[in-house]
């Protein structure tokens, strides 16, 4: 018997396995699959790797959330059509129905919370044995009715924030607002942010904390009160852009975002001096780099896929955990989805690298989580201002930095501050390289190990050896709006439309 976590219904459907010993046999995002980006259907493909005898759990609580259907008018405001016709419709165990077939109708034995999924996931895979003094802290845009929990080592909760007290909510909020894709480009605030001055940030959180809060035990009493709340600080929210540039705006809601961020992890850390840290809040790499430096945690853990797609593992990783009474699983990266089998000769992509600056690899396991780490890549030479091009092929917006892949022991000699092999933070550049480098100055540094698990690695030393530089450009191997190339023939259909060498 495997242990089946999955998402689905809302937003980035995802697919895990987990084996009796604790092994993760495979954990894909549905979107590699379908070509649609944030996908959230599980394909027929992905429904058929599942076998009649696997225990397969849903990361979610229907039970909750059918009772959260009178959110729907309140959410109808921000305009989030995936969230009204998937979120709040019913459903029920062993039978996952709605109007529209938006799932897939698959029968699950057990099901979690939301936020438990997403603490799963990072409390599951956390790097050190003993869960003693550990914290897991969960911040996300929407659960059933929660926007944040804090666990104890036992993931048990301690303590929570329900709707509409939601940083996420409201971040995606501004992203609509300011003309781009709610539940897609929030990271493009995030990188616009550092072109911008917080011009309404102090008045966000004076109106942010005036909110009334849910109480889904008096659901009669406050929908009204919270239905007209939400709607007229989306107004609030709508009028400050109006008056204010897109930069300005990405500015104030992400220095709100720090603000209410660090609040919880200061509050988390009364219940534990090791922190782990999930749901799509952790992937705001700003606030991150923040966390770290704060200083006050020993250790810190942010789960690798800490999006709803990485939820499917942590429903996985919980059913396996429950059934053994183990506390973690086999975690070793995030080289977990679909294989091309091969290996391209690292000289070789030197050789092309060093001659035409930019190409793609595309070899062993798809990357499970938002970033490409080395198997799903497209990389360039970096002592070349290739900024401009590389967006250009991407068909990004001009202003969007890019992350430096660096070997593990050069990282103090060209950044400074926190770093780790899965680009959750920022550092200040040592270097002149422009191409990796943001506008203020920072870079979202992804560390290359010896023991990375990516021909990456071989890539940097053959370059390093040419160059006398050990990192590159690093980004992932696909354009905006769709999803990393899953297969070979991905990765030579992207090869020929787009006119960039992959490597597979």
């Amino acid at each position: 018997m495997r242990y089946v976590g999955y998402s689905e219904l809302f937003h980035d459907a995802g697919l895990a396995f987990v084996d009796k010993e604790g092994e993760i046999e495979l954990a894909v995002h549905a979107e590699r699959f379908s070509g649609l980006k944030f996908d959230p259907n599980l394909t027929q493909e992905m429904l058929d790797m599942i076998r009649d005898d696997d225990h397969v759990t849903f990361y979610e609580d229907h039970d909750i959330r059918n009772k959260s259907i009178y959110h729907k008018g309140a959410i109808a405001e921000f305009g989030h059509d995936v969230w009204i016709d998937a979120m709040f419709r019913p459903v029920s165990n062993g039978s996952i129905q709605n109007l529209n077939n938006i799932s897939s109708g698959l029968v699950y034995d057990d099901c979690i919370t939301h936020h438990q999924s997403h603490a799963a996931a990072a409390y599951y895979t956390r790097p050190w044995e003993s869960s003693e003094d550990t914290v897991t802290l969960t911040i996300d845009g929407m659960g059933e009715a929660q926007s944040v929990c804090i666990y104890d080592h036992n993931l048990k909760l301690l303590d929570h924030w329900n709707n509409p007290k939601s940083i996420g909510v409201y971040y995606t909020q501004t992203v609509k607002s300011t003309g781009y894709k709610s539940m897609e480009d929030e990271y493009v605030i995030m990188g616009l942010s550092a072109y911008g001055n917080n011009k309404w940030g102090d008045d966000f959180i004076k109106k942010f904390n005036a909110l009334p809060p849910y109480d889904p035990d008096e659901p009669d009493i406050t929908t009204r009160l919270m239905h007209e709340s939400m709607h007229q600080y989306c107004i609030w929210i709508h009028e400050q852009i109006k008056k204010s540039s897109h930069e300005d705006s990405a500015a104030s809601i992400q220095k709100f975002a720090e603000h209410f961020i660090i609040d919880r992890v200061i509050e988390a850390r009364k219940y534990g001096k090791k922190l782990c840290y999930g749901g799509g809040v952790a992937q705001n790499i700003v606030a991150n780099s923040m966390i770290k430096e704060l200083g006050i945690f020993d250790d810190i853990w942010i789960a690798p896929s800490p999006t709803d797609a990485g939820s499917a593992l942590g429903a996985a990783a919980h059913s396996y955990c429950t059934a053994t009474g183990n506390n973690r699983i086999n975690w070793n990266n995030s080289f977990l989805g679909t294989e091309i089998e091969g290996d391209p000769n690292p000289k070789a992509i030197v050789e092309y690298l060093l001659k035409h600056k930019v190409c793609g690899l595309a070899t062993g396991k798809a990357e499970y989580g938002p970033r490409a780490l080395g198997n799903r890549s497209l990389i360039a030479d970096v002592r070349y201002d290739v900024k401009d091009t590389v967006n250009e092929i991407k068909r990004r917006q001009k202003f969007r930095p890019f992350a430096p892949a660096i070997m593990e022991e050069f990282v103090d000699d060209y950044f400074d501050g926190p770093t780790n092999e899965y680009m959750q933070y920022q550092a200040k550049a040592l270097h002149d390289y422009k191409s990796v480098t943001h506008v203020d100055g920072t870079a979202r540094v992804q560390v290359v190990k010896k023991d990375c698990g990516t021909v990456l690695r071989s890539v940097l030393e053959e370059y390093y050896e040419k160059t006398g530089v050990p990192m590159l450009l690093n980004t992932s191997l696909n354009i905006r709006g769709k999803p990393m190339v899953n297969t070979r023939n991905d990765a030579r259909l992207w090869q020929a439309k787009y006119k960039v060498k992959v490597f597979s």
